[in-house]
């Protein structure tokens, strides 16, 4: 490229500037194409988390908003690509008239000649200057959604860093003893505070459009961190978009549509229309729940929390389902705190390693059968289940990964023998054990079904 004459890229440059609105059509209609698969690919996976992993947790607290984050950043994108698609679509037909009609033939239309001068002073804008203005508008939008993606991303990656140091610091505070240990307390105190204060003193300047920039004696002090939080934020992939723009508009202008968007998105996260006033949002024991039956739910949908097989039965056994919630693991814990499973919550290795007469031999983790009655013996303990006012304290469990999208729980079979004619209730409570080792009982779950006897 280097060996090319300036006046030939500069010429190329401007051919492409010509042509690009081809380019922006093609890419703007691909992206949204791609975008509004992946959007609902995204919501799937995004809903499949809680379900495979504890959320609850603060570094999956984080990773999850960071992915939230992402999932609102896909459709500022297709929307953003929409309107610039639109308007594309409408800068094209203006040329279009402008092809068979180029000014207008005010004397043709015999309006009043009040009225005709006033079109013609400030009334009617001229297709030249229209079709000039909106090709403007189109790059710019164009340009502009990737900058605010850009935004999101960079906040997102933000939150990402926070979390970093919150987990390497814990790790350290965990592995480490007495002084150490309060040395590491107060060195993540300082260094989450420095990185907290820094991170908002960027965001800040980079949403009033430089203002610590203009202050010289911080400016050098601030300069090293405005490098790191570049690089953190990925922010070096759009910060040419970002100076081009607030220098080519008026500042006051981009203010005012930060300000504007930033109201937009904060609406949208505080308010929602809705007319349903006589439905209750909240599931309570007078709602049912589709997918708590297998006959109903959808193939799209999870269980939530228990699943049997109909709303009707009619036969002397019907099967219990209940999810194992990896949120659940403290309650087992605190329920058998002298078992400790062969695995950690959280990463594992895959492998073990055995001695024996020929030397260490690598294999996969093998649990004995007293683990495994042990496991399951802990993990059955949270439960009581009742139907009606009967409380069931001989069931057998099983481990057992449900059909239905293969989430893991435990199966159990209840006799239907003593049930009443027409409805009955089945109650589910969780049982954990205090610092006292005194059981506490709450609700979790109450599903209604009807029994009819064969």
């Amino acid at each position: 490229m280097t060996d090319i004459p300036e006046n030939q890229i500069e010429s190329w440059l401007k051919k492409l500037e010509r042509e690009s609105w081809q380019l922006e059509l093609l890419v703007s209609a691909f992206t949204i194409f791609l975008l509004i698969g992946a959007n609902s690919a995204y919501k799937e996976f995004l809903h499949s988390l809680s379900y495979e992993y504890n959320m609850g947790t603060p570094a999956f607290g984080i990773a999850g908003l960071f992915l939230m984050i992402i999932k609102n950043s896909i459709q500022a994108l297709t929307i953003a690509l929409i309107i610039h698609l639109m308007l594309r679509g409408f800068w094209i037909g203006t040329i279009g008239l402008r092809s068979v009609q180029p000014t207008v033939d005010f004397e043709k239309l015999k309006y009043n000649k009040f009225f005709t001068e006033k079109l013609k002073m400030n009334g009617v804008i001229s297709l030249d200057k229209m079709v000039v203005q909106l090709d403007e508008i189109c790059s710019v939008i164009f340009a502009f959604s990737f900058l605010i993606i850009s935004v999101l991303i960079a906040f997102a990656m933000y939150l990402m860093g926070l979390g970093l140091i919150g987990v390497v610091l814990s790790w350290f505070i965990n592995v480490s003893s007495g002084t150490i240990a309060t040395i590491f307390i107060v060195l993540s105190v300082i260094v989450a505070l420095v990185y907290i204060i820094m991170g908002l003193i960027y965001m800040l300047d980079y949403l009033t459009l430089g203002f610590f920039k203009k202050i010289s004696w911080f400016s050098k002090i601030y300069y090293p961190f405005y490098r790191l939080f570049n690089f953190i934020t990925l922010s070096r992939l759009s910060k040419s978009i970002y100076y081009y723009l607030i220098s080519k508009f008026s500042k006051n202008r981009i203010r005012i549509v930060f300000t504007v968007l930033g109201c937009i998105v904060l609406f949208m996260f505080l308010f929602e229309y809705d007319q349903n006033r006589y439905f209750p949002e909240a599931e309570n024991t007078l709602t049912i729940s589709a997918d708590m039956y297998d006959d109903v739910r959808s193939a799209d949908d999870y269980i939530e929390t228990i699943s049997i097989p109909s709303q009707f039965i009619d036969k002397p056994f019907f099967p219990l389902f209940l999810r194992y919630n990896p949120g659940d693991n403290s309650i087992i814990q605190g329920n058998c705190p002298d078992f400790e499973p062969l695995k950690e919550d959280g990463l594992n290795s895959t492998m073990g390693i055995k001695t024996g007469k020929g030397g260490f031999h690598i294999t996969s983790k093998d649990y004995s059968v007293e683990d495994f009655e042990q496991l399951l013996a802990c993990q059955s303990s949270i439960y009581q289940i009742m139907v009606n006012d009967s409380i069931y304290e001989n069931l057998t469990f099983r481990f057992y990964a449900h059909p239905h999208k293969d989430q893991k729980g435990l199966l159990t079979v209840i006799p239907t023998e003593g049930f009443k004619s027409g409805e009955n209730v089945l109650q589910i409570r969780k049982v954990h054990l205090d610092s006292l080792g005194d059981a506490k009982i709450n609700k979790y779950v109450t599903v209604p079904f009807w029994f009819k006897p064969s």
